[in-house]
């Protein structure tokens, strides 16, 4: 499986105040694993004591490798004894790409850019793919990644982090890494900001 994984937890807690602090501090901790890109937490609506998770990943490699350290790091212990029932847990390919949701005080990169004489936007998406795939995606407070074609023939990409310090670590990143390297040698970059979520 390539690309994004959406992993699908479902279970059933006891007492649902403590389930509530104990989802938070694991979404908290969740956050800094490689390859989160967002959790959605979801409960009963009728019985609170029904819950699922839906949690993002970069990859299925890194959704695998998360849930090992949710079911055995001390880390996770508080977590895990919330649950009185794990129900199920699956892990799936989002037929269209999955929505990146940002929320206040989380961070955004906007690089313009237009292509190099000869270069096709066709080459330029791979690379890009490519880029996220193997290299942004895998950083912490990555959240997601975005291209816009503009009308005048020009290009956003769109960064998206857990913050506007992380936006800018991540973006520092680029520089000696092969992957950012292939898809800089398309491009003709026309600025670069930063910003956050109000």
């Amino acid at each position: 499986m390539n690309g994004p994984c959406m992993e699908v937890v479902t279970y059933r807690i006891a007492n649902p105040e403590t389930a509530d602090v104990q989802r938070r501090a694991a979404r908290d901790l969740a956050k800094g694993l490689p390859g989160f890109v967002g959790w959605v937490p979801l409960s009963g609506a009728q019985d609170r004591t029904e819950r699922v998770d839906i949690v993002t990943w970069a990859s299925l490699e890194d959704a695998r490798n998360a849930a090992a350290l949710v079911g055995g790091s001390p880390d996770f212990a508080g977590f895990r004894e919330s649950i009185s029932e794990l129900v199920g847990m699956a892990h799936f390919s989002a037929e269209t790409r999955p929505q990146v949701a940002m929320a206040a005080a989380e961070g955004m990169e906007i690089g313009r850019f237009h292509l190099k004489p000869g270069v096709s936007e066709d080459d330029m998406r791979k690379a890009h793919e490519r880029m996220v795939a193997q290299h942004l995606s895998r950083l912490p407070g990555w959240r997601g990644q975005r291209l816009v074609r503009l009308q005048d023939g020009s290009f956003l990409d769109l960064a998206f982090a857990d913050s506007q310090e992380s936006a800018i670590r991540i973006c520092d990143s680029w520089q000696g890494n092969p992957d950012c390297a292939a898809f800089l040698a398309l491009i003709e970059p026309a600025g670069i900001e930063f910003g956050q979520v109000i």
